[in-house]
């Protein structure tokens, strides 16, 4: 009888987690952040907090790569396409970086204003 109650247990407590799982993947989810919104009823300080991150990392690859730039110097030569590929990586995160550090600082400013310049912001 120990051995049919355990095993009725196991049943009870598998179904559980069915549904438990089932009713997980059922539920709503959060509506995505809209990077591209100028509402201020939007969470402005939530997308700038995206392109900081976003800042911050594309600055990481730029420094890796411009690591790499110098090991590709010494195995090829500084004339190498190896070289010349990485440098212009590293121009690339790098404006890229500085396009979302724009970015960011252009949605904080909406959200402490409660509102946004009448185009995005352009790059210097």
């Amino acid at each position: 009888m120990n051995i049919a109650r355990g095993h009725r247990c196991k049943e009870i407590g598998l179904l559980a987690l069915f549904v438990a799982v089932a009713g997980l993947g059922c539920a709503r989810t959060s509506t995505p952040l809209d990077l591209t919104s100028t509402d201020p009823s939007q969470d402005q300080r939530k997308i700038a907090s995206y392109y900081s991150q976003e800042a911050v990392l594309l600055r990481l690859k730029a420094e890796e790569l411009s690591q790499r730039v110098l090991v590709y110097e010494r195995l090829f030569g500084g004339e190498s396409e190896w070289v010349s590929g990485a440098r212009f990586l590293v121009q690339f995160y790098e404006n890229a970086a500085k396009e979302r550090e724009h970015l960011a600082g252009w949605h904080l400013d909406i959200a402490g204003n409660g509102h946004s310049q009448a185009m995005r912001p352009t790059l210097p």
